[in-house]
């Protein structure tokens, strides 16, 4: 199936269309899947934090691993949901979301790892050429065409990382693409989107920034009033102003007409609780829109020759890896058998020494050539 000519205004357009990512807070269980996973996180990497002090570093460095595995898959099982809703579907519910995300989350991290395998190779080459730039009289003239072609290509190659592979790696794998799928499909989006992939992405960040300003400007204004009112109402005094708590009027310096420390306790605890959904929000809103977008930037590409290609390279690779083995087993097998012919040829002293035969008088043994018995002294012949 061919590629299907889409023009660049045509692709501009459906990024515009990121606007109504902002429906993505609308989704509450997603907003609370994602706002648990974060607390849950936060919780096991404290705990973790005080492990590694009281116990050993190793085991908090596991809790540390615990804690970014609930985040990531958490924010996988919301991706899924979010790729659901941008598909024209009816998010799935949270405990499917989370079973989906464990069964394929693990595609991501194998996806990152292959481009990273890329970029190893990429650079190793880059390396090579330079080192060729060495040669002395052609060195000189060969760096002034490889210069440039490095820079061209080491710049595209690290936008690629951070615009494609960095923000689409999820989307992809969130619409059931498999490892190899995925990764032929970003490889496809780089060569033929790349453009309208970066101001698409520009444009999302902005819509996230706005919504996020918006958000805050809300919940400052909301503590700056319930922050008064606090003040007045509950009676808590000698306000700090450097302070982060004096927004709520309060203070750990003292209290009066009433004050208590709970409700400084209280109002902590409710404070984070609503700085954690003032970052939720955001980010929700900037999966629904990577959603999106790889949605439109898909969408009539010819991913299947690009499939095709990666493929065929990665069957070249096997083929060279099993011939490479084949090669080292005849060797070893080589070596093998010029061993066995070595030692072959060594006279065989232990073995002459259990030929022997015995004496027919006393049973003394003896060895062929002998010609006295060693125990009785018969006359052997």
């Amino acid at each position: 199936m061919g590629s299907v000519p889409v023009s660049f205004q045509k692709q501009l357009s459906q990024s515009a269309s990121l606007l109504s990512a902002v429906d993505a807070i609308r989704n509450w269980r997603a907003a609370v899947l994602l706002l648990g996973s974060l607390l849950v996180a936060g919780l096991v990497g404290a705990l973790g934090g005080v492990v590694a002090v009281q116990v050993h570093a190793a085991l908090g460095f596991v809790f540390f691993l615990l804690a970014f595995a609930i985040y990531f898959y958490g924010v996988n099982a919301v991706g899924i949901m979010m790729m659901d809703e941008a598909q024209g579907g009816e998010a799935r519910g949270m405990f499917a979301a989370m079973l989906t995300s464990l069964a394929i989350g693990h595609r991501i991290v194998f996806v990152l790892l292959l481009a990273l395998l890329i970029y190893i190779v990429g650079a190793a080459a880059m390396a090579l050429l330079l080192l060729i730039c060495k040669i002395p009289g052609l060195g000189p003239l060969l760096f002034a065409f490889v210069f440039p072609i490095c820079v061209v290509v080491s710049g595209v190659a690290i936008f690629v990382g951070l615009t494609v592979i960095g923000t689409l790696t999820g989307p992809a794998v969130w619409s059931g693409a498999t490892t190899m799928q995925a990764l032929s499909r970003l490889a496809a989006i780089a060569r033929q989107r790349i453009v309208a992939v970066i101001l698409s992405v520009l444009v999302l960040l902005l819509i996230c920034a706005f919504a996020g300003a918006i958000l805050f400007s809300i919940l400052f204004t909301g503590t700056l009033v319930t922050g008064g009112m606090s003040a007045g109402i509950i009676g808590v005094n000698n306000i700090n102003p450097g302070s982060v708590m004096s927004i709520f009027g309060m203070s750990g310096s003292g209290y009066g007409r009433g004050g208590d420390s709970g409700h400084l306790a209280a109002g902590a605890f409710g404070w984070g609780i609503v700085m954690a959904i003032a970052f939720t929000l955001p980010v929700l809103v900037y999966v629904r829109g990577l959603c999106q977008l790889y949605l439109a930037n898909i969408q009539g590409l010819d991913v299947s020759a690009m499939e095709q290609q990666l493929q065929g390279k990665v069957d070249a690779a096997k083929r060279s890896a099993a011939e490479m083995k084949a090669k080292g087993e005849a060797l070893a097998a080589q070596q093998a058998q010029r061993f066995e012919k070595s030692v072959s040829a060594v006279p065989a002293v232990a073995a002459v020494d259990t030929l022997q035969n015995k004496c027919p008088v006393c049973g003394t043994p003896y060895i062929a050539g002998d010609l006295f018995c060693g125990g009785c002294g018969h006359k052997l012949t």
